[in-house]
């Protein structure tokens, strides 16, 4: 589950942008425009269940307001993610897999300071540009933190032998 989160930030996020950028006033989001708006982002599911089922999206005056949802929304996966660290802190008691959940635990903080940061610079409307480029840091942040949990899944299951490489889409 955890190992999917980047892929599912990364897209809307981009496509949250090019459109904020493009389209900065718009009325308020409509539900049937949400499913129109998520049927052209990379990833459709996730936009539909937690961007497009959000109780601030029928508020949303304009489409930056929409990017604070997305902001808000991969703050909160990536909380969701960081309190699966100790589902699986007790499958590692060597000093290589302490190590790797400690650097887990400070990139899951940064990451999710990133998106607070991107939100609150969201706010202020000049400075969706800004916004973005932290948010992105926190996107690169899950990418690290993707492939480390594949490398902490394997050594859970007793193997580094083929550790498979996460996809980039």
């Amino acid at each position: 589950m955890a190992t999917m989160l980047p892929r599912h930030i990364t897209c809307p996020l981009s496509l949250f942008l090019f459109v904020l950028i493009e389209f900065p006033v718009a009325n308020a989001m409509l539900v049937k425009d949400m499913h129109a708006f998520c049927k052209e982002t990379n990833d459709v599911n996730f936009c539909l269940k937690y961007i497009g089922t959000d109780k601030r999206i029928l508020a949303a005056r304009d489409l930056n307001d929409v990017l604070l949802i997305a902001f808000s929304q991969c703050k909160i996966q990536v909380t969701n993610a960081a309190k699966q660290i100790n589902k699986v802190r007790h499958k590692f008691s060597g000093p290589i897999g302490k190590e790797r959940i400690n650097i887990c635990e400070g990139n899951y903080g940064l990451a999710s300071a990133m998106f607070q940061e991107a939100y609150e610079m969201g706010q202020q409307k000049m400075l969706a540009y800004r916004a973005h480029l932290t948010a992105q840091v926190g996107v690169d942040l899950v990418h690290v933190l993707n492939e480390e949990f594949v490398t902490l899944s394997q050594m859970a299951h007793g193997g580094m032998a083929s550790i498979p490489k996460p996809s980039s889409s």
